[in-house]
């Protein structure tokens, strides 16, 4: 079993801050910046807590409260922080994992290792254009002018260039905005 999912990242990522209940952190997804990355419903993040507690990458412990049954309070084992921290620090594979895995990356990295944000992004840069320069080997060879570049024969040749072109053009705005990012103050 391993790592899956975009919030089991930002939950080892809450928890390298500090030890938190669910509550807690359940509260942090839906009213802090985390929670306009990602959705979380809190039956979710039970289940990843569990699923993390079961990789051995958190603990809980039993907190009592007076009369109220003992509650869970989590904290990161030090394989999970050993897996967070190198996680941090690797640049998306795919452009369409910039949205939520790079975007939870910068989030953490800005509070636990600001200094190594530029890196991060000038990775991600390097990342984003090797895809780029994949994407745009894959280019067919154009249609004859009198049809013009999008009306070729064949049904799905035809959307095959759509798809790529569109995958194209997004890769080169995400590369756009995040040359841009590397002018942000503060970064």
């Amino acid at each position: 079993m391993q790592i899956s999912e975009p919030a089991e990242y930002a939950i080892l990522g809450l928890l390298k801050a500090r030890p938190m209940h669910g509550y807690e952190m359940f509260r942090q997804f839906t009213s802090g910046t985390i929670g306009q990355i990602i959705h979380l419903e809190m039956s979710q993040m039970y289940a990843y807590l569990k699923k993390l507690e079961g990789m051995a990458y958190v603990e809980a412990e039993l907190e009592p409260q007076g009369t109220r049954p003992p509650r869970k309070i989590f904290h990161l084992t030090a394989t999970g922080q050993a897996l967070f921290l190198e996680w941090l620090k690797e640049p998306v594979e795919k452009p369409r994992d910039i949205r939520i895995l790079f975007l939870i990356k910068l989030y953490f990295m800005q509070r636990f290792a600001p200094d190594q944000q530029m890196r991060l992004i000038e990775r991600q840069i390097q990342a984003c254009e090797r895809f780029l320069a994949h994407l745009e080997s894959q280019q067919p060879e154009t249609c004859p002018p009198a049809k013009g570049p999008l009306a070729c024969t064949d049904d799905t040749a035809f959307f095959n260039r759509i798809v790529l072109r569109s995958r194209i053009h997004q890769t080169r705005s995400l590369l756009d905005w995040m040359r841009e990012l590397q002018q942000e103050p503060g970064i």
